[in-house]
């Protein structure tokens, strides 16, 4: 089994709104392009429109110091569901150890193709 910790950003024309992420165990190691669905007894990936997303992993880092793998993900929408646990407000001189895990990836504009989940950069 894998401790995977699901880390997501939510960036918002070009502005970072915040984090908010999730652990779970894996009976395997997660890989690029993953899509996380949950049953019917909770929309994983529902906004705060009411809307629906369907992002895929974009990146997996393995953390030697926490011995878990990390799977990052951007969305565009504030995510609604109880499955998350915000982090702190992404203010000056605030500190987020979810948001370390970005500082490899930077912020772009980005336009979501729809329910496809698929993104495309300007």
């Amino acid at each position: 089994m894998h401790k995977v910790l699901l880390a997501v950003r939510v960036v918002q024309k070009g502005e970072l709104l915040g984090y908010c992420s999730h652990q779970v165990t894996l009976p395997f190691a997660p890989f690029l392009g993953l899509r996380f669905e949950q049953g019917t007894s909770c929309t994983l990936w529902e906004t705060m429109t009411g809307s629906e997303l369907a992002p895929a992993v974009e990146k997996v880092i393995y953390d030697l110091d926490e011995e878990q793998f990390v799977c990052l993900f951007n969305v565009d929408i504030p995510l609604k569901a109880s499955f998350w646990r915000d982090d702190v407000d992404p203010r000056p001189g605030s500190v987020s150890a979810i948001g370390e895990y970005f500082r490899h990836m930077p912020i772009r504009d980005r336009i979501l193709g729809g329910s496809t989940g698929r993104v495309f950069y300007e």
